[in-house]
């Protein structure tokens, strides 16, 4: 009950139902090719990451990408609206799209509960969800993209 209750508090869909693993795959390798095809090497998103880490509001984590590498990261926390970069060397603690879309890949291969929405013009996940393992809390992925654009 507790569980359910912290899904509805952060908005999931209680009611979006996970996937056949086929049709999960059908949908990612869809997802891929959108991507590709849109040749993105040069983008930045923002994302907040739902966790018992984050509580309140979780931060916007903004993330840009050039030639395909994370060039700059920087957190937007909902009282205020100074960037906060983050930490000297954490860079690779970050997520380009292709790492998301590859992560969404071992979680289905690892047969994870995994719910995810695409973009429909450039594929990459507007949100995403994944919980290896449904009965120890802690090591869900839970992502809400709030910003994309090709720079």
């Amino acid at each position: 009950m507790i569980r359910l209750l912290v899904l509805a508090v952060l908005g999931l869909s209680l009611t979006t139902p996970v996937v056949a693993a086929d049709t999960a795959l059908e949908q990612l390798a869809n997802a891929r090719e959108l991507w590709q095809a849109a040749q993105a090497a040069n983008y930045r998103f923002g994302y907040q990451k739902h966790c018992e880490c984050n509580r309140d509001i979780p931060p916007v984590t903004v993330v840009t990408v050039m030639g395909g590498r994370i060039q700059q990261v920087y957190h937007l926390h909902s009282d205020s609206d100074r960037q906060v970069p983050a930490r000297e060397g954490s860079l690779d603690l970050y997520w380009t799209i292709d790492d998301l879309l590859d992560k969404l890949a071992g979680a289905l291969a690892a047969e994870a509960i995994v719910r995810m929405e695409f973009d429909s013009t450039y594929g990459y996940p507007r949100s995403l969800y994944i919980d290896y393992d449904p009965d120890f809390i802690g090591d869900e992925t839970d992502l809400l993209l709030t910003q994309f654009e090709i720079l």
